[in-house]
């Protein structure tokens, strides 16, 4: 038996409750298992639980899904800085370090949290035409792939048709084997936005994710240069919607600005 363990539930890249993605943080005094700590991701079903210790002079944070540890989580990150902001007013910088080693700053940015992520690339990859089908797609702009998140970007030319898929999540499960998701992208077509997309995760976390940070850690970098310009309105079009800022700083960083609600607050008691 435990002491209680802090937990919240936050909507993160959203003004409202009910929209974006949420996201379970668990506060620690003390390191759990793994066993634990994916047992808890399990039982909170949310498409991340991020746990989060003091270590001083920065926190340590890592991401469960209910299926697996992920090595980043944007919208978790973002949620686990929203609470610690909201009980230290003094507090306007926040260093996390994640158990991948990778270093992540969030910064208070008015009502908003602004995240310090690394600016990640793709290579050229196909997308194999099995996978292709069962996600209804017939023809693509582009493909490829980002190795440190394991995942494969697809561009339409339409976003319409990137908002009308209806993806057959076993036979897309069924079809690829090395990669943790896939996200589809397509330049917006609505006048205050730059680009869209949906993140499907069939293979490592639940069918569509609402909104998802980590996909645009090579979203931005790849729009940006589309757009010749560094700074974009990025909207995930997924049931719950979610708007997401995004910036090149330089080669090594992007920011990602968004709005978090913390919706629940508790203790868990395990």
């Amino acid at each position: 038996m435990t002491k209680p363990i802090p937990y919240f539930m936050v909507d993160s890249f959203a003004r409202e409750p009910f929209k974006g993605n949420p996201a379970g943080v668990c506060l620690l005094d003390e390191s759990l298992s793994n066993d634990l700590m994916q047992s808890i991701a399990v039982e909170v079903n949310l498409s991340e639980t991020a746990f989060v210790q003091d270590q001083g002079d920065s926190y340590s944070i890592r991401y469960f899904s209910p299926i697996m540890e992920i090595p980043l989580c944007g919208h978790a990150t973002l949620a686990s800085a929203k609470i610690l902001f909201q009980q230290d007013a003094d507090l306007n910088e926040i260093k996390f370090q994640t158990s991948s080693g990778l270093e992540l700053r969030a910064l208070r940015n008015g009502e908003k949290v602004s995240l310090k992520f690394p600016n990640y690339g793709i290579i050229d990859r196909e997308v194999p035409k099995s996978l292709l089908d069962a996600m209804g797609i017939k023809k693509i702009n582009n493909s490829g792939y980002n190795h440190e998140n394991l995942e494969l970007m697809i561009e339409l030319e339409d976003a319409n048709e990137l908002r009308n898929l209806k993806p057959d999540f076993a036979v897309m499960k069924a079809s690829i084997d090395d990669i943790s998701g896939v996200v589809v992208t397509a330049k917006s077509n609505q006048p205050d936005l730059d680009f869209e997309s949906r993140y499907f995760w069939p293979w490592s976390g639940g069918d569509e994710d609402p909104v998802t940070g980590a996909t645009h850690t090579f979203l931005t970098g790849y729009w940006s240069k589309k757009f010749g310009k560094t700074k974009l309105r990025a909207f995930q079009c997924s049931a719950r919607t979610g708007i997401l800022e995004v910036e090149v700083l330089n080669d090594q960083q992007i920011l990602i600005t968004g709005n978090a609600r913390i919706v629940l607050k508790g203790e868990m008691t395990i």
